[in-house]
């Protein structure tokens, strides 16, 4: 099953607001070929982040949270969660807990 132009787009304005923000993004070769795998990994210094990117209704993925309990940074992204992923992009995660 080939990914629709749509979330290909949004797959594309994800990973490209993450290089800008110094990201390196890691992509999965195969497109779709792997559901349960996150479609992207991103990483910058020490900070790995797992994300999933879908499109159309809104469900839950489990793999998330798994990989969550699991203590690593995992989200799943709708198109409508952009603000969330600009603000996921720019936080530092050290100064979160600095200031906590």
């Amino acid at each position: 099953m080939k990914l629709q132009l749509a979330q290909l787009e949004w797959n594309e304005k994800v990973a490209r607001q993450a290089r800008e923000h110094h990201f390196t993004v890691y992509q999965q070769q195969r497109t779709n070929q792997r559901q349960y795998a996150p479609s992207l990994i991103l990483t910058r210094g020490t900070r790995v982040i797992h994300v999933w990117l879908r499109t159309g209704r809104r469900k839950d993925e489990p793999q998330v949270a798994e990989h969550q309990a699991a203590g690593h940074e995992a989200h799943l992204w709708y198109p409508n969660d952009w603000p969330f992923v600009l603000s996921t992009l720019l936080m530092d995660p050290d100064q979160a807990r600095d200031d906590a």
